[in-house]
């Protein structure tokens, strides 16, 4: 496996039903024509155009919390918070989640919903194994900088579980105003 496997899929987001009634209807207009399996990079840029025009308190509510791996988006809404937790869970390292999600799944899960959790945990494994693997291959000098970006990426994600919530809506401000007010060519 190479590249990212974490790009956006092609459909409508997982979070669709949680937008005003008239950005869920532009949504489904964007995708209507879609068939499964086919490229979808217009109605991908269609889609971040619109949610990137979202006044900044909708964008907030929908990208305050991580989303659910798509397969658990067909759970029960009780199963669904129960993973939710294990996400926004402060005292569980980033780097644990997943595997605790796993743990989980095994448990609550039933029938395609456990089977397509379980293909898309095998991916998120098989991608962090791969990556370890090229990170074996690299000059002592490129290994010795990948274990710092490694480390600083981890004390990030802490810096940012401590914070207040009031200092994380700054920040969420500041990094939505850095990326989406560059000019961009069209």
């Amino acid at each position: 496996m190479t590249g990212r496997p974490f790009t956006p899929p092609c459909g409508l987001p997982p979070f669709t039903d949680k937008l005003p009634a008239d950005v869920q209807k532009k949504l489904h207009e964007i995708w209507k024509d879609y068939k499964n399996g086919e490229k979808c990079y217009n109605e991908q840029g269609e889609t971040r155009e619109l949610l990137h025009s979202l006044p900044k308190e909708v964008r907030k509510a929908i990208f305050k919390h991580p989303p659910l791996p798509r397969p658990l988006t067909r759970a029960p809404k009780e199963v669904q918070q129960q993973f939710k937790d294990i996400l926004e869970d402060k005292s569980i390292p980033c780097e644990d989640k997943f595997k605790k999600m796993h743990e989980l799944a095994q448990k609550l899960l039933k029938g395609e919903t456990l089977t397509e959790f379980n293909d898309f945990y095998n991916k998120i494994e098989e991608h962090k194994k791969h990556i370890e693997a090229l990170a074996e291959k690299l000059s002592p000098e490129a290994k010795q900088a990948y274990d710092k970006l490694k480390d600083l990426r981890k004390q990030r994600y802490q810096i940012y579980q401590n914070l207040s919530e009031p200092a994380r809506d700054e920040l969420f401000d500041l990094w939505q105003e850095k990326c989406y007010s560059f000019p961009r060519p069209r």
